[in-house]
């Protein structure tokens, strides 16, 4: 299993056009990235580094279906990323944003947002359920996640920095996905909970069979966190490290 493709990206390309505001028309395109291709293997961690501007967040839009790219196509566990509804895609892939904390409406007690996502999860499954099902599942992901039953009944500001990603991880991994992207994950984090999350990540990927994209510009975490690194740089090249 270990060497299989849970996702390749073949011949992809993206370009945007730039705009002469004074001639009102299209001058220029600015190419992205060519005939980008990679593959990411079941339960491995592909890093992707490049400076600012260079496609990362782009690419990550392509992936989640945010984006269409130029052409090129990309094959999801088998199956053309096109021909997924949402409520398939949603249990394939996750994205974990960069500001994770936006995932968590600031007017509702995290009680409240973990049983609705779980929620989703047994309907997108077609699955049955009631409030003890719900329950167990709660205690069950707060567990895994490591964090108290006091985060229940608190909104998302009494929370510290590292329980917020915290929650925000549990509601991803609520739904059981493949493949999560991490968007620079341990920028709003402080030094001390940086180390910490990366192994916590580490273990989710284990207990879970997980397969990461993880988007950062620190090489040095890439080269610890990841299997394979793939680098972009300006005008669409690239390369796999």
């Amino acid at each position: 299993m270990i060497d299989e493709n849970i996702l390749e990206v073949k011949s992809l390309s993206k370009s945007y056009s730039v705009y002469s505001n004074l001639l009102q028309l299209e001058i220029d395109k600015k190419i992205i990235f060519k005939n980008l291709s990679f593959v990411l293997k079941f339960n491995t961690s592909l890093g992707v580094l490049g400076a600012s501007g260079v496609g990362k967040t782009t690419l990550i839009k392509i992936v989640s279906r945010i984006e269409e790219p130029d052409s090129g196509e990309i094959i999801l566990d088998g199956k053309n990323i096109k021909e997924y509804d949402y409520k398939e895609f949603a249990t394939k892939l996750q994205l974990l944003f960069q500001n994770s904390f936006s995932m968590l409406n600031p007017r509702y007690k995290i009680k409240f947002l973990i049983k609705e996502r779980v929620k989703q999860y047994f309907k997108l499954n077609n699955l049955e359920y009631n409030k003890k099902i719900i329950n167990q599942k709660i205690e069950e992901l707060l567990e895994i996640t490591k964090l108290p039953k006091t985060v229940l009944d608190a909104y998302p500001y009494q929370l510290s920095g590292g329980q917020k990603q915290r929650v925000a991880i549990l509601l991803i991994i609520s739904l059981y996905p493949k493949i999560i992207i991490l968007d620079e994950p341990l920028s709003a984090l402080d030094i001390s909970l940086q180390a910490q999350m990366l192994n916590f990540f580490l273990e989710l990927k284990e207990k879970f069979k997980l397969s990461y994209i993880f988007i950062t510009h620190d090489r040095n975490l890439a080269e610890y966190f990841c299997d394979n690194i793939l680098v972009l740089h300006e005008g669409g090249s690239y390369e796999i490290k």
